[in-house]
């Protein structure tokens, strides 16, 4: 029993070192939240790297390593990589650390925002905690190590001047931790949008159980980072796929989150429309865009479009999306 127990302690607080690599270059730090919280639930399995049960290096890592971030396999050695971080400095994506065996460091988890953070416990599996529980976590805090390449504070995006149309927007949803952009501080804010992204954002802005892995779509497996936020959003009804395909990776047109957002924020049809040139009333999401005009979350183009089929970038969304939940 004394032998197990320590090679438990080895494998989650141990001293050797698989090695790390610099973040990659187009990392999406955004999709942090739903690739770990798609695992709540997984059992705690001592040595365990997969799906199949994670001890808490090993959950850590293989998130991590589904994103291209490359960090060590034992809890000590993550705790010697990065920088140091005050928790009242904490962003989502430091590595937190506890002391549970009275001597040195011995458990992690990923901070996920507003004093919660993920791991694989001994006790329950994957599950979200308060790094400030009174009654455990609190008092075995430890520190905290940023590994990821924030440049800038939240809020603020290397390719966001003060002076851009949607800044705004982003600055907020960034700073309420919705947003977390791409590694080094960029945006990307010209870059189509995905409908696994939109899935992603709005099922973690919903709240939504995002643990459910279920092969729903075909082209959506339980390996896929957003596989929970996308079945959360379906369970609810809010997206829907064709044919047993989801479609993850294709952009999003205008018209399509036009439906979506109806749905989710159950917008209302107005008592006079809004004459859009190029959207005739036999469109099939007239009455969509039609509510989401009436709501005031889009006036359309200044033409007098509203340009249905026109992909919706990482801008436009964070501007539609900042004013439905601030209507």
């Amino acid at each position: 029993m004394r032998r197990k127990l320590l090679l438990a302690m080895l494998m989650c607080g141990g001293v050797w070192w698989m090695g790390h690599s610099p973040a990659h270059a187009a990392v999406n730090y955004d999709k942090i939240i739903p690739a770990s919280k798609k695992y709540i639930g997984v059992p705690y399995q001592w040595g365990g790297t997969t799906a199949k049960g994670f001890d808490c290096s090993g959950f850590i890592r293989h998130v991590y390593s589904s994103l291209g971030i490359d960090v060590p396999r034992t809890t000590t050695e993550m705790y010697r990589m990065g920088t140091s971080v005050k928790k009242s400095d904490l962003r989502t994506g430091d590595l937190v650390f506890f002391n549970t065996s009275g001597s040195g460091v011995s458990h992690a988890g990923i901070y996920i925002g507003d004093g919660q953070f993920i791991h694989s416990a001994s006790s329950k599996g994957v599950m979200v905690s308060s790094v400030n529980d009174p009654y455990y976590w609190g008092k075995r805090y430890v520190g905290a190590k940023r590994v990821l390449a924030y440049r800038l504070q939240p809020g603020r995006f290397q390719d966001i001047p003060s002076s851009y149309w949607a800044y705004d927007e982003i600055r907020t949803l960034s700073e309420d931790g919705l947003i977390l952009g791409y590694e080094n501080s960029y945006f990307k804010p010209n870059e189509p949008i995905t409908r696994a992204e939109v899935a992603s954002y709005l099922g973690e802005y919903l709240q939504l159980d995002l643990s459910n892995r279920s092969a729903i779509f075909r082209d959506v497996p339980l390996e896929h980072w957003a596989v929970g936020a996308v079945n959360a959003m379906q369970k609810k009804g809010y997206i829907t796929g064709s044919g047993g395909s989801f479609r993850p990776e294709e952009t999003l047109t205008r018209a399509q989150l036009a439906a979506i957002l109806t749905r989710v924020f159950d917008l209302k049809q107005p008592a006079v429309d809004q004459s859009f040139t190029d959207v005739s009333p036999s469109f099939w999401a007239y009455k969509d865009i039609q509510a989401l005009a009436a709501s005031g979350i889009t006036t359309g183009y200044e033409d007098g479009t509203f340009r249905p089929e026109d992909t919706v970038t990482r801008a436009q969304f964070a501007v539609f999306l900042y004013r439905a939940a601030h209507e």
